[in-house]
């Protein structure tokens, strides 16, 4: 080799080792950062040794510390629900499936979070799967920003669909109220008779009642979701129920009701006044309306706290529902609808318009024998 080659030689050797360094050091900076920044850790899974490591960004989330030896297939750091699928699929994996999933994990702290896993075998130099290896994110802001998005479209898309129906009703109420009005309006015009013209004017009373009630109660479905945009106060449900029966007093003299209520387990809530006023004007209006012909009214309400948040219990002994109807329908104003022949269903729309529009949801249980029971999660 002469003196040029020699050379050349050197200077390659120096060239690359320096490089080589530079990239590691590079690699590994970013390698860190990008794993704080997306919340995101390593893991790997020894099958020969039957051992298993979590990286420092892993311990991290995981709340690892100290000399920590976590098990192999780490199903230790998965929820209880999740074990037998987190198993199967690195059973899977073991056999060359790669996967990536949506999972419920746990901390040391015994803390739940949502993660993303991703996960692929780990092959030796001859081929052999010997292991696996990864990363997990923690997306559990992710996860709870997209059940919240779920939660608020199923909600829009079902006030959105009553308001709908309300629309083509309230429609078709006003252009008959509008016809009736101008009918009534020509015969009177056209009649000599004093009685026939009394006869007309009572009508046109009939009318004009029918027409306010139905503008009343397009201006109050209207009103509801600018309503809903009040900041909430701390109510007593005690002194909602107190306030609804003085409001329905002279309807409550006028048959005998046993009212039981029990608030001690949640005894306020955050809520729009005027809304739980109407809860439970609505109520205690539709158990009166469909009282039992052969038992006394008993109605019973309670306040419940669970991980949903408070709820609220309604119960009547009244005539209910059979098991066969469609029970959601009662809150339905259609043309057709003839669930409720003598308690008006624009209340009962109202009242699930008007509890949907605060995030929360009602639901009925009913049979002849029981009565009715409506469940409100606020």
């Amino acid at each position: 080799m002469n003196f040029l080659a020699q050379k050349r030689k050197k200077i390659l050797q120096q060239d690359i080792s320096p490089t080589t360094s530079k990239a590691r050091t590079f690699d590994n900076f970013y390698y860190k950062e990008i794993a704080l920044l997306t919340g995101a850790g390593g893991y790997g899974v020894d099958s020969i040794n039957k051992t298993s490591y979590i990286d420092p960004e892993g311990k991290k989330i995981l709340n690892i510390t100290g000399d920590f030896n976590p098990t192999n297939m780490l199903l230790e750091f998965y929820a209880e629900e999740e074990k037998e699928r987190v198993m199967a699929t690195f059973t899977k994996c073991s056999q060359g499936t790669p996967f990536t999933t949506i999972v419920k994990m746990k901390k040391t702290t015994g803390e739940l979070f949502w993660a993303r896993v991703m996960g692929k075998p780990k092959y030796d130099n001859k081929g052999n799967i010997v292991g696996i290896h990864g990363v997990f994110q923690d997306i559990t802001k992710e996860k709870e920003r997209e059940t919240q998005l779920q939660e608020s479209m199923r909600t829009i898309a079902s006030q959105n669909s009553r308001l709908f129906e309300y629309a083509n009703l309230i429609s078709h109420n006003l252009k008959s109220h509008a016809s009736n009005l101008n009918m009534s309006l020509e015969l009177l015009g056209d009649t000599k008779d004093t009685s026939e013209a009394k006869e007309l004017f009572s009508l046109l009373k009939g009318i004009s009642n029918e027409l306010c009630e139905t503008i009343n109660d397009l201006c109050e479905t209207v009103s509801v979701t600018e309503t809903a945009k009040i900041s909430k106060t701390e109510i007593s449900f005690e002194d909602a129920i107190i306030a609804s029966k003085q409001r329905l007093a002279s309807k409550i003299s006028e048959q005998p009701i046993q009212l039981y209520t029990d608030f001690s387990e949640a005894p306020s809530i955050q809520y729009i006044p005027s809304f739980l006023e109407y809860i439970f004007d609505t109520l205690l209006l539709q158990a009166m309306e469909r009282k039992h012909p052969e038992r006394s009214l008993n109605i019973q309400i309670f306040s419940l706290e669970s991980e949903r948040g408070s709820s609220l219990l309604f119960k009547d002994n009244g005539i209910g529902h059979s098991r066969e109807e469609d029970l959601q329908k009662v809150f339905d104003i259609t043309k057709t609808n003839t669930a409720y022949t003598t308690c008006k269903n624009i209340e009962l729309f109202q009242l699930k318009n008007k509890i949907e529009a605060l995030g929360g949801s009602v639901q009925l249980d009913s049979s002849p024998e029981r009565g009715s029971t409506f469940t409100i999660v606020f």
